[in-house]
């Protein structure tokens, strides 16, 4: 990866907005499935859950998206980590690697649609565990899913544009904020 800019969470927040906030998919799961308000209360409430809000923030571009991509951490994610046994260390290529799952995300429309079209320009945000020096998915699941079923199989995606990710690190003593936002998941209390 490489530095490419300063950032602020304003500014990574509505990137995130602007590619979710309109989708009837994630407005369902936000207010249906989670029971927020909107899109922006649920979102909002990741953010918190691992200080987001107060953390220096970058754009980096990937030079190698696909293996890179590949390599980064699920998210503390219920619906995600549910799938695989080391919980907050599995790599979206772990997930891959498990038959059941490999068939799972083969056949999602979201994956198939993202494949079909060989064309990868995209945005992620992560952050890194300063106590592993790993990228942990916040934004993007879907997306690098499908990076690493091209990577399994063999399949040539054009990145036309620069596939970037905004990053803010974690420090050692606040990993646990991990395990927690897994433990209390994002459905409002």
């Amino acid at each position: 990866m490489k530095f490419v800019q300063k950032t602020t969470w304003k500014e990574v927040f509505q990137g995130w907005k602007d590619s979710e906030v309109d989708n009837p998919e994630w407005i369902y799961c936000a207010t249906k499935i989670k029971g927020w308000p909107d899109w922006e209360s649920w979102r909002n409430y990741t953010a918190t859950q691992g200080d987001l809000q107060n953390r220096n923030w970058s754009i980096f571009e990937f030079e190698n998206p696909i293996d890179e991509v590949s390599k980064m951490l699920i998210g503390p994610f219920s619906g995600w980590q549910s799938q695989v046994q080391k919980k907050n260390l599995s790599s979206f290529s772990d997930l891959i690697n498990i038959p059941k799952e490999y068939k799972h995300f083969k056949s999602s429309k979201k994956i198939i649609s993202i494949l079909k079209n060989q064309s990868f320009n995209s945005n992620l945000i992560g952050i890194v565990r300063e106590d592993i020096n790993q990228i942990v998915c916040i934004e993007g699941h879907h997306r690098a899913t499908a990076l690493a079923i091209a990577k399994k199989e063999g399949i040539e995606i054009n990145f036309d544009k620069p596939v970037r990710i905004a990053l803010a690190r974690l420090p050692k003593e606040e990993t646990f904020l991990i395990d927690r936002a897994l433990k209390k998941g994002s459905c409002k209390v």
